[in-house]
């Protein structure tokens, strides 16, 4: 029988655990060149943040196929030369959207990818801006340091001008 205290007392495990979940994403580096100038394309999602454009694979897709899709429909650009190689990765732990007391290791493979056309069409629903930078540009207009380093790499892999 509970006493009146007990039962309006809520009980809670003090062995409570956060639980952790595995994530993966793909992603392109969009490039674009003119007039001896190198452009990066960044993304600005409706978290705040800038980085490149990401997401995750749908079923049957290769990770290639998944990162030019999620470039085609975050931004439009479908007219893209993506590099099987070098890949870049970032790593983080996030919050997971359902749960706050889960959380996620995500882990984001991306390409690089050579555009053509540099027009943008951007997805509203997970965007809300976006910037052709140089790469000076870029590195300051980047929010994370982790995505900073992708910048980098990704510029040092860049094939020569033609």
């Amino acid at each position: 029988m509970l006493t009146e205290a007990a039962a309006g007392a809520r009980l809670e495990c003090p062995f409570q655990m956060s639980l952790q979940t595995t994530e993966q994403s793909f992603g392109v580096i969009p490039v674009y060149r003119k007039d001896g100038q190198t452009y990066f394309l960044l993304v600005q999602h409706n978290s705040g943040h800038w980085s490149f454009p990401k997401g995750h694979a749908e079923p049957g897709e290769s990770e290639m196929e998944a990162a030019r899709r999620e470039l085609r429909e975050e931004t439009g650009i479908g007219d893209v030369t993506l590099y099987p190689e070098p890949t870049f990765e970032e790593h983080y732990t996030k919050a997971a959207w359902h749960n706050p007391r889960q959380t996620v290791a995500k882990t984001v493979r991306y390409f690089l990818g050579i555009v053509r056309d540099p027009r943008v069409r951007l997805q509203a629903a997970e965007l809300r801006d976006y910037r052709w930078a140089t790469y000076d540009e870029a590195r300051a207009i980047i929010t994370y340091d982790a995505t900073r380093r992708l910048l980098e790499e990704a510029a040092r892999a860049l094939p020569p001008q033609a």
